[in-house]
C-alpha cells in the first residue's frame, strides 16, 4: 500500500508541474492592476476560472493528501519501531571526586603506591625482536 501511495504522490506532483506550466500567463502586466482595460469586467482581468486551472487545483489537493498520508504512515511506523526496540541505558554525570573514590584500584597496584611501568604478573612480557640485518 505504501508503494502505491507513493507512485501516486510522485505522479500527482510530476502532472501539476506540467499543469502549471502549460497555463497561460496574465500577459496585462500594470496595465490591468492600475484600472485599464478588462480589470474592471465582474472576474477581473483573466476571466473565469479555466479548466487547467480546475485541474491544478484538483491536483494540488490531491497532492496535500497524498503527503499527510504519507507522514502519518512514516510517524506511525517509526513510533512502532521506537516501542520494538530496547531502551537506552543512561547513566548520571558523576563528580570526578565520587569517580576517584568509587574506582577500584587498578590490579597489580595498591591504593596510594606511586603508578610504575611495571607490566602486571599474569601479562607476559613482550619478547624483545632482533633487528634485520643488510641481506
Amino acid at each position: 500500500m505504501l508503494i502505491f501511495a507513493s507512485t501516486i504522490h510522485v505522479l500527482l506532483c510530476v502532472f501539476m508541474i506540467f499543469v502549471i506550466l502549460l497555463q497561460p500567463g496574465k500577459d496585462a502586466g500594470m496595465g490591468s492592476a492600475l484600472g485599464g482595460g478588462a480589470a474592471t469586467s465582474a472576474f477581473g482581468g483573466r476571466g473565469a476560472v479555466t479548466f487547467l486551472g480546475k485541474v491544478t487545483a484538483v491536483c494540488a489537493v490531491g497532492f496535500f493528501l497524498t503527503s499527510l498520508g504519507l507522514s502519518f504512515v512514516g510517524m506511525r511506523s517509526s513510533v512502532a519501531a521506537g516501542l520494538t526496540a530496547e531502551p537506552e541505558t543512561t547513566t548520571a554525570p558523576v563528580k570526578k571526586d565520587e569517580a576517584k573514590k568509587d574506582a577500584p584500584a587498578p590490579t597489580g597496584m595498591q591504593q596510594g603506591a606511586p603508578a610504575t611501568d611495571v607490566p602486571p604478573s599474569n601479562v607476559p612480557a613482550p619478547q624483545p625482536t632482533a633487528p634485520a640485518g643488510p641481506q
